[in-house]
């Protein structure tokens, strides 16, 4: 009996042991209903998770965004997809158990964790899940060791505190601080992996510290507290008397100058006006994380303040994609085009697809439904709607002998992962008997950057079926200018920050690099974005042919575009091609292996250098021999004539407004037509175009002025205008001197 006893007693001290092992090793039990979790056992040596429920979709963010290790985040994702959360919480039956193993970011740095889920019912009325996550760093040994002395050493050269540091310094700022206006932002370098695959280990180090110093840069001056969450994550708290707005706007400058240094590479950026003080200090970062998050990847909108309507509930969102499934089957969806224009003649040559969502009369912005789309996977099914409608429109036209031009759809990086995109178009070619020259398809940039390897492929066959393959958007993210040759590409699309970016001077030096790099691929280009007559002239003058935006057409209904190819020669057939002759650059003028001086000067003509002080004395630097042949060579003996240049010019003021305009178009300059008298006493009229060169840092505008003798034409035009007005031509003055002026 007393071994009985005892043995009891050692299998009760034995199970008491296992049951605390349990409890020892498990970080967290986390319960999970439908819309809402709770979490119900934490370590608060590793964790300090509030323990009141909380939104389950908003925590998941949080979790796969700031604890997860960077590299298993994607793992962690799909293991959490929304199929598998409804199988688990919606059908009241048990599926079998789940397990994934993964890495942490705690309090005692980087952990190896099991995760285990399974379904838990109430009676079966309600169902449930039950998540533990289990400690085992231990069977991990040395690799994981050495995985925390990286991540030690990454957090050491950064120099900022962790998330806990940070979360403390912030309340405590919050604390002192009351009267003070918070922001709280959440910083994300987009495709970071990409970088370090690209440039390596070294130069990606150097990318996380140029955000770091950034963000200490502005904690020199301003109030507030900054943290590095790990990977390539930052948070960061300040306090600003600015308008959110006009934050957002700094910011961007600050995101543009980081991508213009890393050749695209820039953060994404959420942000929480912090508003509720009394709330916990991890709920405002998650708010500005989920910002976040609407805008990742995103490379024409990179920066979200949190909205309180911002999200869908998880009903919201399947009643919303039951309405776009009804809506596809009832016909409300359709699609806008919006042609491209040859600049040379003003006329269309191709047209883009745009979908758009008619109910009840009204246009919706695709901007309300295509990211839930996207989120979901269901755009493949309405990207496969609106490609067949394009191709049945085109073939209708065909039908009807109505010549007809390229019309190009979008593939979005979702199409790519989920369908067989080249299998597709190969059965829409020949349902409908298409020529495939006629379907043009545009590839995004960020579709290539995502998953390269299977979008070549997939882009290859559908060139070898004939179609033209649009890469778009390029410039907006981070496109390896190494592998743009491998791309089985036919037109470049350019991004239309180029042509509305603010600074016209580095607009314009990175898009002569992008379209020389274009012309030796042999890629015709189209600019995306023209809306103005100035941006116009800029991408005219660049060499481009192509464009399309609002200054010729904003989307219109493809009826409407109907109409136009039916008139008959509103429209240029042989659509987007390649200006065959070769383009002369600037480079060569000057390779003396190519031309003499003589010649050089010949080609060029009379021209020269001046200077311009911000008091607008104007100073002639440097001139060419044929220089003296308008001016006359008396200016060569004249000491005075560098300094007082001006004083040849009858009015004084000419030249000042010729250096002055040029400066205003820095891309086709300023003419104008100046009387200026000679040391001889010629009365001379010049023609003079002016182009700016640069300025200096004390104000010294530099400027090209080329030179050309228009005194006998305007003699001319003088002779004509006398012996008008001598002959009575019209009986008025004024119309004799606009016939000379139409003659001339």
């Amino acid at each position: 009996m007393k071994k009985e006893m005892a043995g009891d007693k050692k299998n009760l001290q034995s199970g008491r042991r296992n049951v605390e092992k349990l409890f020892y090793d498990m970080i967290t039990e986390l319960h999970i209903r439908e819309g809402f979790a709770q979490i119900t056992y934490q370590n608060p040596a590793l964790f300090a998770f509030p323990t009141t429920p909380f939104g389950y979709y908003e925590a998941r963010e949080h979790f796969l965004r700031q604890e997860v290790y960077g590299e298993d985040a994607d793992r962690v994702e799909n293991f959490w997809n929304g199929d598998k959360v409804r199988t688990f919480l919606g059908n009241g039956s048990r599926p079998a158990m789940q397990k994934i193993e993964f890495r942490m970011h705690t309090k005692k740095g980087l952990r190896w964790v099991e995760q285990v889920a399974f379904f838990a019912s109430d009676e079966g009325r309600q169902g449930g899940l039950m998540v533990l996550l289990r400690d085992i760093t231990d069977a991990k040994g040395e690799r994981m060791d050495a995985l925390n002395e990286k991540d030690r050493l990454q957090r050491e050269k950064v120099g900022l505190p962790d998330v806990f540091t940070f979360y403390q310094n912030a309340e405590a700022l919050l604390a002192q601080y009351p009267e003070n206006k918070f922001l709280l932002f959440t910083t994300d370098i987009n495709n970071f992996k990409l970088y370090e695959a690209i440039y390596g280990e070294e130069k990606s180090e150097a990318l996380l510290m140029m955000a770091a110093d950034e963000l200490k840069k502005q904690l020199q001056t301003t109030l507030g507290t900054a943290g590095y969450l790990g990977d390539d994550y930052f948070c960061c708290m300040f306090a600003t008397e600015r308008d959110t707005r006009e934050v957002v706007e700094i910011v961007q400058k600050t995101i543009q100058q980081l991508a213009d240094a890393t050749m695209g590479f820039s953060e994404s950026v959420g942000i929480y006006e912090i508003t509720d003080r009394s709330e916990h200090i991890e709920n405002m970062y998650d708010k500005s994380l989920l910002a976040l998050n609407t805008v990742r990847y995103n490379h024409k909108e990179n920066i979200a303040v949190f909205r309180p309507n911002m999200f869908m509930s998880k009903d919201r969102e399947a009643e919303m994609i039951q309405d776009i499934i009804r809506g596809i089957q009832a016909g409300e969806f359709t699609f806008y085009t919006q042609p491209v224009v040859d600049i040379s003649c003003g006329k269309p040559v191709s047209m883009e697809a745009l979908v758009r969502w008619v109910k009840d009369g009204h246009v919706i912005s695709p901007g309300e439904y295509i990211p839930l789309l996207e989120r979901s996977g269901y755009v493949v099914m309405l990207d496969q709607y609106i490609w067949e409608r394009v191709f049945e429109r085109q073939r209708a036209m065909l039908d009807q002998g109505v010549e007809t031009i390229t019309c190009s759809v979008n593939v979005s990086r979702i199409d790519f992962e989920l369908i067989d995109v080249a299998q597709l178009f190969a059965s829409l070619k020949e349902k409908y008997r298409i020529d495939p020259q006629m379907i043009g398809i545009e590839v995004t940039e960020s579709a290539y950057v995502d998953n390269y390897d299977r979008v070549q492929k997939t882009v290859s066959r559908l060139h070898e079926l004939g179609f033209r393959i649009y890469l778009d958007d390029f410039g907006s993210g981070y496109s390896n200018l190494n592998s743009l040759s491998d791309m089985k590409l036919d037109i470049l699309k350019l991004d239309m920050k180029f042509v509305q970016g603010k600074d016209e001077q580095k607009t314009i030096k990175i898009m002569e690099s992008i379209i020389n790099m274009a012309h030796l691929l042999n890629l015709p280009v189209v600019c995306e974005g023209v809306e103005t007559e100035a941006q116009l002239r800029m991408v005219k003058a660049l060499g481009i042919y192509y464009v399309q935006g609002y200054y010729y057409y904003r989307p219109f209904p493809y009826d409407r575009m109907e109409e136009i190819l039916r008139e008959g020669g509103r429209v240029e057939t042989e659509g987007i091609r390649l200006h065959q002759a070769n383009r002369i650059h600037m480079v060569e003028m000057f390779d003396d292996n190519v031309y003499s001086d003589t010649l050089l000067n010949h080609i060029l003509g009379p021209v020269a250098f001046y200077e311009m002080d911000p008091e607008k004395h104007v100073e002639l630097v440097r001139v060419n021999d044929l220089y003296y042949s308008i001016v006359g060579s008396e200016a060569l003996v004249d000491e005075n004539y560098r300094n007082h240049i001006t004083d040849y010019v009858i009015n004084k003021e000419d030249i000042v407004h010729l250096l002055e305009a040029a400066e205003v178009d820095a891309l086709t300059g300023s003419q104008a037509d100046i009387l200026y008298k000679r040391a001889d006493g010629k009365i001379m009229t010049i023609h003079a175009h002016a182009f700016f060169i640069s300025k200096s840092s004390d104000g010294i505008g530099r400027y090209f002025v080329s030179l050309r003798n228009f005194t006998v034409l305007y003699d001319k035009i003088r002779k004509e205008v006398t012996a008008e007005i001598g002959q009575g031509e019209t009986g008025r003055p004024g119309c004799a001197v606009a016939s000379a002026k139409r003659k001339s």
